[in-house]
């Protein structure tokens, strides 16, 4: 009984260690930029070829200001140039647009500084063919003082 009630008390101080270890985020992920929202219009519908697709990006309190922010569509979607970019009080952003290959590259000419929360509006987005399953987008930044690209996170398309 003894045993019993030794290795119960182990496994469970065990495990509970392990889950606030994976719980715990990163301090890594929250001094930087992160993607907090996408959305699709019109919504859900599987068979229209040209959407907009707006994306939400937070820039930390604790971050470098963001030069360039590169968007990486699903292989079925083709993003045009024409992209806006928004501050929380929806006043647009100076931004430069380059499509290149299929990637998106958003270069500001004065940095977005720390604090920040970006819509990113990417208007008569064309889709190839009909969404089924999950698609991901994937978003990348250039911060200041930083030559490195990284990687702030993947938007996921889910449609039904």
């Amino acid at each position: 009984m003894k045993k019993i009630l030794f290795y119960t008390a182990a496994t469970l101080t065990f495990l509970g260690t392990i889950s606030t270890a994976i719980i715990k985020p990163t301090i890594a992920a929250n001094n930087s930029a992160r993607v907090t929202n996408f959305s699709e219009f019109p919504r859900g519908i599987r068979n229209w070829s040209i959407l907009r697709h707006t994306l939400t990006i937070g820039i930390s309190q604790q971050s470098n200001a963001v030069e360039k922010i590169i968007i990486e569509p699903p292989d079925h979607i083709v993003l045009r140039d024409n992209i806006d970019v928004f501050n929380k009080s929806e006043k647009k952003i100076d931004t430069e647009v380059t499509i290149d290959d299929k990637k998106a590259v958003l270069t500001f000419p004065k940095p977005i500084p720390p604090g920040t929360k970006l819509t990113v509006e990417m208007n008569k987005v064309k889709k190839l063919r009909p969404t089924n399953g999950k698609k991901l987008y994937k978003v990348f930044a250039n911060f200041v003082g930083s030559n490195e690209t990284i990687s702030i996170g993947i938007a996921r398309m889910r449609i039904r």
